[in-house]
């Protein structure tokens, strides 16, 4: 098991979730991943059995993303986004609400990629309108999600760079 499974997951203050994880790929590729529709399709796809059956993204400011995810038993789960910034391969900053809120609210997100020689480190702050807003999401199991996808990730990194 490399050093790249590994989800660190905090909660700085009342309104806040950081997400962290190594990637055993170069900073520009990591960015990629979250950025061309292709990519995006092949990685986050959520819990076994759900694939992504929208994925439309326009990664400049005040562009819009939607992604929607399809079930096993036809249920599905939408989002939509808004790029506030985009700065090829650093950072991407965006407002993001799901279609069924789950009492999430709306939420800016801050993903950082940090290359670290050839590897990237992945910050995610998710920064929610209330308290009430961060737990609500952080009972849903969305940090286990995104492990999920994020080992997903690991695995289409390691395809894309050949290790």
């Amino acid at each position: 098991m490399s050093l790249a499974t590994t989800l660190s997951v905090s909660t700085p203050s009342d309104l806040e979730v950081v997400v962290e994880r190594m990637f055993d790929a170069p900073a520009d590729l990591v960015f990629d991943c979250y950025t061309q529709p292709d990519l995006v399709r092949r990685w986050m796809t959520g819990t076994e059995g759900w694939w992504v059956s929208t994925c439309d993204i326009d990664p400049r400011p005040g562009g819009t993303y939607r992604y929607v995810w399809s079930g096993p038993d036809g249920q599905s789960m939408g989002l939509k986004g808004i790029f506030h910034e985009v700065e090829r391969p650093v950072r991407l900053l965006t407002t993001e609400t799901f279609d069924d809120d789950f009492g999430m609210g709306k939420m800016l997100i801050d993903t950082g990629f940090h290359g670290e020689g050839t590897r990237t480190r992945l910050k995610q702050t998710i920064t929610y309108e209330s308290k009430g807003h961060r737990d609500a999401s952080l009972a849903t199991g969305m940090t286990d999600g995104m492990g999920e996808s994020f080992d997903a990730l690991a695995t289409l990194l390691a395809e894309l760079t050949g290790k």
